[in-house]
């Protein structure tokens, strides 16, 4: 072999080490970025929906209220007289829905209704989102054999997964991630962000306490929370609004932080939730949402709207019976960001 193949041979072995290097060196990296990024969602509590924690049909209850107990009155209605029609598949390909879910549970107890159902609703292409409340009192189908009843019931007999099959079957609505939040804990996550500015009305600083007024108010986590509660001066309605509104806050106030706040922000907020996802799902979950987080336009929105609903006692609940044509056209021309 002479020299000039020597050489070539020497230059040839010191490319595929340095290639090797710089393979092992990406494999590194890679390697303790999944790392990093399974630390931290291994900080989320992953749901256990078995056998076990499902109500079967023959033990559905109702949460029945004797007359007087609401603020409005409503007639008696037979089940047999609401009208279901048939819900039009709302799903698309840019289309990413996120069910969030609080319910009022204490230590120790087994799953509950389900307090707040909100669908932050993701268009991955427009980077449009909204924000719809579905609210907790709607009459609606529960399928699997259970007899109609208040949407809340869904998540109490079966989970996420009933819940789910109970959105798409009256709404067309497909849910492709669940996360349940815990609201007290929701709290700190207010803090670390250095709290939320929301303009309260003279009744709601009332409420509010520590110092709060009628107008812009600058709210911590524990006032935040009462703020999000509150029901007795209004409605049910007024409540889910006031969520919605500190959700939009902590949405825009995230936008501008950094990475080191982001991950601060994270340590706090993740172990106060609960998915139905695995590390792997969520990481393609993230991958499809975190580019939208600082551009993405925010809108808001109930489930019934004011006009498409009526107040009924049917099973001895005082309910919301839908007006099923109605939101199904608002959820396919307004609500949802297709």
């Amino acid at each position: 072999m002479n020299k000039q193949e020597k050489k070539k041979k020497n230059s040839h072995k010191k490319a595929l080490i340095v290639i090797g290097c710089i393979a092992v060196l990406i494999v590194a990296l890679i390697a303790a970025g999944a790392g990093a990024v399974n630390h931290y969602l291994n900080k989320i509590n992953k749901v256990d929906d078995n056998v076990a924690d499902v109500i079967s049909p023959d033990m559905e209850d109702f949460e029945t209220e004797a007359p007087g107990e609401n603020a409005a009155e409503a007639d008696t209605l037979d089940p047999d007289a609401v009208q279901w029609g048939n819900a039009e598949n709302l799903s698309d390909d840019h289309l990413l829905n996120i069910l969030l879910v609080g319910q009022d549970r204490r230590a120790g107890q087994p799953r509950q209704r389900s307090d707040t159902m909100i669908l932050c609703s993701i268009n991955t292409e427009t980077k449009q989102i909204s924000l719809i409340s579905f609210m907790r009192d709607l009459y609606v189908q529960i399928p699997g054999g259970y007899s109609d009843n208040r949407l809340n019931a869904a998540y109490a007999f079966g989970g996420f997964p009933l819940l789910d099959d109970t959105l798409t079957v009256n709404f067309g609505v497909h849910v492709d991630a669940n996360i349940e939040v815990d609201f007290e804990r929701f709290i700190s996550v207010i803090d670390t962000l250095g709290g939320v500015d929301i303009e309260l009305t003279a009744a709601e600083a009332e409420i509010v306490k520590d110092g709060a007024v009628a107008g812009m108010n600058h709210l911590s986590g524990e006032q935040a929370l009462r703020y999000a509660r509150i029901r007795k001066i209004d409605s049910d309605f007024n409540r889910t609004e006031r969520q919605r509104k500190i959700l939009e806050e902590v949405f825009e106030k995230t936008k501008s932080l950094s990475l080191k706040e982001m991950l601060s922000l994270a340590d706090v907020i993740l172990p106060s939730l609960t998915t139905d996802l695995d590390n792997g799902e969520m990481i393609s979950l993230l991958v499809k949402c975190f580019p939208i987080i600082s551009s993405g336009q925010l809108n808001s929105y109930r489930v019934p709207a004011d006009n498409a609903y009526y107040d009924a006692r049917i099973r001895g609940m005082a309910v919301l019976v839908p007006d099923l044509a109605l939101i199904r056209e608002h959820l396919r021309q307004e609500y949802l960001p297709l």
